[in-house]
């Protein structure tokens, strides 16, 4: 929730998205592209609770704050 915008935390719980990224056991970061200075498309690896591998695709948006950059959206891809 830190890298999230301060604006944008109220939209998303806490609890349940550190949940999931402790759940899982994260083994690859691809960043895609970075189209614009604040966008950025990545492929996230990860194996679930049940030992499946997974992909989480998605396209970010960020926004630079007091020279942080700061999570604000994303849009899932296939």
């Amino acid at each position: 929730m830190e890298t999230t915008l301060p604006g944008k935390r109220k939209l998303h719980r806490k609890k349940d998205l550190q949940e999931w990224g402790e759940i899982n056991q994260w083994t690859k970061l691809e960043i895609i592209q970075t189209p614009a200075l604040n966008h950025v498309e990545f492929k996230a690896y990860y194996t679930d609770q049940d030992g499946n591998p997974q992909l989480h695709h998605e396209f970010s948006v960020f926004q630079k704050m007091h020279d942080r950059w700061y999570y604000v959206s994303g849009e899932f891809l296939d």
